[in-house]
C-alpha cells in the first residue's frame, strides 16, 4: 500500500510524477504526518535517536540517489541534550534514476521497507512497508494529489552558498568559529552540523553579526577524538533559507 498508519504517525510513499518516463528522473519521497509532541530525526540525529532508512525495491535497471534531507529543527530536551529532526509534517524526497531502455507499457513496481525512531518521552522503532506502482508512459504530468507537497519542500532543502559568499572556520582551544562573508550583516543564523560528536549540540551557539557577514563560535564536543579537520554542515537564515557549507578548519598555530 502507498500509506500505512503507525502507532503515532501517518507514513506514505508519494510521486511528484503521474507516471515514469524512460531516460527521465522520478522524484519520489516518504511523507511523515506526526502525531503533536513527536518528531522523527534528520541525517544527524544529534545526541539521540536515528534517522530514517530506506531499503528498497525497484525494476532492473533503476537506481536511487540518497535522501535529500530539508533542513531541520533543533530540539533541546535539557541543558545537555539536543537532537535535530522534525515536527508536524515532512517529506523525505529520494531522486529515483530510471533507465532510458525502459519500454511503455512494462510494468514497474516500486517498494520501500522503511524503518525510523520516533520520538517523545520516550522512542519507539517503527517500520512500514509502501508500495507503489506508476504507469510507464512516453510524457508525465505532475502529480495534482503531491505536486504542491514536493514544491515546499524543495523550498526546504539546503542550496548553494550565494555567488561571492565566502566561508572560513578556525579552531580554537575549546571552540570552533564560523565566519561567513556574506556582504552585509547576518543578524540571526544557525548551524547544524552534518557530523556527529564534532560539536556540543546543546551548547548555545555565539552569534557576533560583522559588517560583512557573522562570526559563529561553536563549542567543541566532549567526545571529540581528533581535530576537526572540515566543518560541514547546514546553515539556516532568520528567513528559513537553508545553505549547505563546507569550510577546512584552520588549526591553531602551536
Amino acid at each position: 500500500m502507498a500509506q500505512q498508519l503507525s502507532d503515532h504517525a501517518r507514513v506514505e510513499l508519494l510521486a511528484r510524477e503521474d507516471a515514469i518516463v524512460a531516460g527521465s528522473d522520478l522524484r519520489l519521497g516518504i511523507h511523515f504526518v506526526l502525531d503533536p509532541g513527536w518528531h522523527i530525526y534528520w541525517t544527524n540525529p544529534g545526541d539521540s535517536g536515528q534517522p530514517l532508512v530506506i531499503q528498497w525495491q525497484l525494476p532492473q535497471g533503476f537506481h536511487t540517489d540518497q535522501i535529500d534531507w530539508p533542513r531541520p529543527e533543533r530540539m533541546q530536551s535539557t541543558a545537555q541534550l539536543a537532537d535535530y529532526g522534525y515536527h508536524g509534517e515532512v517529506l523525505l524526497p529520494v531522486t529515483v534514476r530510471v533507465p532510458a531502455s525502459l519500454a511503455a507499457g512494462t510494468p514497474a513496481p516500486i517498494a520501500a521497507d522503511a524503518k525510523w525512531l520516533i520520538c517523545r518521552e520516550v522512542c519507539i522503532p517503527e517500520h512500514a512497508q509502501l508500495h507503489l506502482e506508476l504507469p510507464v508512459a512516453q510524457h508525465a504530468k505532475a502529480n495534482p494529489n503531491a505536486a504542491a507537497l514536493f514544491a515546499r519542500t524543495e523550498e526546504l532543502l539546503p542550496r548553494p552558498l550565494p555567488h561571492g559568499w565566502k566561508i572560513s572556520a578556525a579552531a580554537e582551544k575549546d571552540d570552533i568559529v564560523l565566519s561567513v562573508v556574506a556582504g552585509s550583516p547576518l543578524k540571526k543564523v544557525e548551524f547544524f552540523p552534518l557530523e556527529p560528536n564534532q560539536i556540543d549540540n546543546a551548547a548555545a551557539e555565539r552569534l557576533h553579526p560583522t559588517a560583512a557577514g557573522v562570526s559563529l563560535v561553536l563549542k567543541k564536543s566532549d567526545l571529540l577524538t581528533k581535530p576537526v579537520t572540515v566543518l560541514r554542515g547546514v546553515l539556516v537564515l532568520s528567513n528559513g533559507t537553508a545553505y549547505r557549507i563546507e569550510a577546512p578548519v584552520r588549526q591553531p598555530i602551536k
